[in-house]
């Protein structure tokens, strides 16, 4: 293959990087299971499934974009080595699935914020609600979660809760998400690096 200076430049660079990045890493694996869901990876897709007698709980989340490098973390000037851990929060839908009826919920990360008294302390809220048959369409109804009664609300947020989507378990799928989004950027650092090389 050709080697332009640019490739040679970006393989040296990509070698030096690599090694920064695996440097940081907490683990190097994903879990198989996280309290009774099964963990299954695809790509940048990631389905979490439990099923429970006649019931499937099953959530989905796609890692890309999913980083918050919005929020500006304080660092102390003086620490050796300031490392700003950029947690990945991706929306995520949730399916409850009984039969072919499916309740289905979009769900998004709250970003950190000090008035959260009224927020009774969730990291994560509803941003949609539909009802159909085995799969979504474009034509399904879907209603907002800011417009629904807040009583409503907050009981579709305990439901959620006994199927097993608490606000513990979404932290640690954004514990999952973080590990999986930062293995895949290492994944794909490689891989330039490999086509850089002319390998």
């Amino acid at each position: 293959g050709a080697h332009t200076k640019g490739e040679k430049e970006l393989a040296e660079f990509l070698t030096e990087e690599i090694d920064a990045e695996k440097k940081l890493q907490k683990q190097k694996t994903i879990p198989s299971e996280i309290e009774g869901f099964q963990v299954k990876l695809e790509g940048a897709e990631v389905t979490l499934t439990k099923k429970n007698g006649d019931e499937t709980v099953q959530i989905f989340f796609n890692a890309n974009h999913s980083v918050d490098s919005e929020a500006e973390p304080e660092i102390n000037p003086n620490a050796d080595n300031p490392e700003v851990e950029l947690r990945s929060k991706p929306t995520f839908e949730v399916e409850l699935k009984r039969g072919s009826k499916v309740i289905g919920f979009t769900c998004s990360y709250l970003i950190d914020t000090d008035q959260s008294e009224d927020e009774c302390g969730d990291i994560f809220g509803i941003d949609e609600l539909a009802i159909y048959d085995k799969e979504w369409e474009d034509s399904t109804y879907a209603v907002s979660g800011q417009v629904l009664d807040g009583y409503l609300y907050d009981l579709l947020m305990n439901l959620l809760e006994e199927k097993g989507v608490s606000n513990e378990f979404v932290s640690k799928m954004s514990d999952l998400s973080t590990v999986y989004e930062h293995l895949s950027y290492i994944n794909l650092l490689v891989q330039l690096q490999n086509f850089a090389s002319g390998k």
